[in-house]
C-alpha cells in the first residue's frame, strides 16, 4: 500500500481515524476531519507503541493489519478455518485462551490458522460439545464461561515446540532474512535503505556460509540478484513456505538522535505470553555481540512485530547496530566487522540447537 503520512487528507484518512476514534485514542479538536494532521500523527504512534510495533507515526502495511485486526472484539462473529484466514484480535484472544487452558501451544498471532483449528476442536472434544471446529454458539458460551479462570493466570508461556523431523544432527532448516522493513519508511531512513540491505547481504551471506559448513540446512527469504526487493510480507510468506526450524532476521536500527548506538535483539512477546525459544536465541545472540565486540547493549525485547508474530517458526530480529550513528556505520561496512557479527549470530545458533 501506499505510505500514508502526515499531510495527505481524504477518504482513507477518514477511514483511519474513524477505527482510531472507535479504539479509543485521542485525535484532539478537530476530531474525525478527513486530515492527517499533528493529532492524528499522535494518535498513530500511540497507537503503534500499544501494539509493539515500530512507532513511526505512517500508515504502512504492517501498521494497518494490525489497525484492521484491532477493530474486532471476541464474540464479534463466527470463526472457523477457511481461506484466505480470519484475522483479528478475536482471533489472538482466543488462542490466548485456549493456550492458557493448555490446548493451544504456539504464539498468538491472531491468524486463525490449521494449529487454532485443531486446538478449539480439542477443546470442544474436552467439552463434550461438537467438534466442528468452529467459535460461535455453546463453544463460545463455555470458554466465555471460562474467562474467570483463563484471566486468572498471569501468563501463558508457550514452551519451545521443536519438529521432531529433523533428528539428524545439524539437519536443521535455519531461515535467514533481511530487506526493507517498516522503520524504513521514515524520510530520513530511507536515505540509508541500500546502504543497509548491502551490510545486512554481507551478514547474512556469511552466516549462510558458516552454517552451510557446518551441515545447517540454510533457507534467505531475500533474492539480492531481482531488481526489487520483497516486501516484509512476502518474506515472511516465503519464510512459512520453507518450513523452517528457526528464523534469524537481520536488520540495522535508525534513530533520529544520531548518537545512538548499540545492539538490540528481539523475540515474539504477546497477550501474557512469549516465545521461550525466541527470547533464548536473543539472549544468546546479543551476549555473544556485547562481548566479543564490545558493543553497547541496548538489551533484548519482547515486541509483536510482524517478522515474529506473522512467522511459523521460533523466530529472532537481530539489529547489531544503528546505520545512522556515523561512527558505528563506518565500522558496520568494514568487511572485517560483518565478518565477526556473523560469527557471534552462527555461534549463538548453534549453541542454541545444541541446548
Amino acid at each position: 500500500m501506499t505510505l500514508i503520512k502526515k499531510g495527505l487528507k481524504g477518504a482513507k484518512i477518514l477511514d483511519i481515524q474513524q477505527r482510531l476514534r472507535l479504539l479509543n485514542y485521542s485525535l484532539g479538536p478537530g476530531e474525525i476531519d478527513g486530515i492527517f494532521g499533528p493529532e492524528t500523527e499522535n494518535a498513530v504512534k500511540k497507537f503503534q507503541q500499544d501494539r509493539a510495533i515500530s512507532v513511526t507515526g505512517i500508515i504502512d502495511d504492517e501498521c494497518w493489519q494490525e489497525l484492521v485486526d484491532a477493530g474486532y472484539s471476541i464474540g464479534d462473529r463466527m470463526l472457523y478455518l477457511k481461506e484466505p484466514p480470519f484475522r483479528g484480535d478475536d482471533v489472538k484472544t482466543l488462542q490466548l485462551w485456549l493456550k492458557t487452558l493448555g490446548f493451544f501451544k504456539y504464539n498468538e498471532n491472531g491468524i486463525f490458522n490449521k494449529n487454532t483449528h485443531k486446538a478449539l476442536i480439542e477443546f470442544q472434544k474436552n467439552m463434550k460439545l461438537n467438534p466442528d471446529g468452529i467459535l460461535g454458539g455453546d463453544t463460545f458460551t463455555h470458554l466465555n464461561s471460562l474467562k474467570r479462570i483463563i484471566n486468572e493466570k498471569q501468563s501463558s508461556n508457550f514452551p519451545f515446540i521443536r519438529d521432531l523431523k529433523n533428528k539428524k544432527q545439524n539437519k536443521e532448516k535455519i531461515v535467514l532474512d533481511y530487506g526493507e522493513f517498516p522503520s524504513d519508511s521514515q524520510e530520513n531512513s530511507k536515505f540509508y535503505l541500500s546502504e543497509k540491505i548491502k551490510i545486512c547481504k554481507n551478514i547474512v551471506d556469511k552466516c549462510r556460509d558458516s552454517l552451510e559448513k557446518e551441515g545447517f540446512n540454510v533457507f534467505i527469504t531475500l533474492d539480492y540478484s531481482k531488481k526489487y526487493f520483497p516486501k516484509l510480507f512476502s518474506r515472511i510468506k516465503k519464510a512459512n513456505k520453507s518450513k523452517g526450524d528457526l528464523l534469524v532476521s537481520i536488520n540495522l536500527n535508525y534513530c533520529n538522535d544520531s548518537e545512538a548506538s548499540g545492539s538490540s535483539c528481539y523475540y515474539f512477546k504477546g497477550l501474557k505470553s512469549f516465545s521461550i525459544g525466541g527470547r533464548r536465541i536473543a539472549e544468546l545472540i546479543q551476549d555473544k555481540l556485547i562481548k566479543n565486540l564490545n558493543m553497547t547493549d541496548c538489551r533484548i525485547h519482547g515486541t509483536s512485530y510482524a517478522i515474529l508474530k506473522s512467522t511459523n517458526m521460533t523466530s529472532v530480529l537481530v539489529e547489531p547496530g544503528f546505520i545512522s550513528n556515523y561512527y558505528e556505520a563506518l565500522k558496520l561496512k568494514d568487511p572485517k566487522y560483518q565478518n565477526d557479527i556473523s560469527n557471534c549470530i552462527s555461534e549463538a545458533i548453534k549453541q542454541y540447537l545444541n541446548e
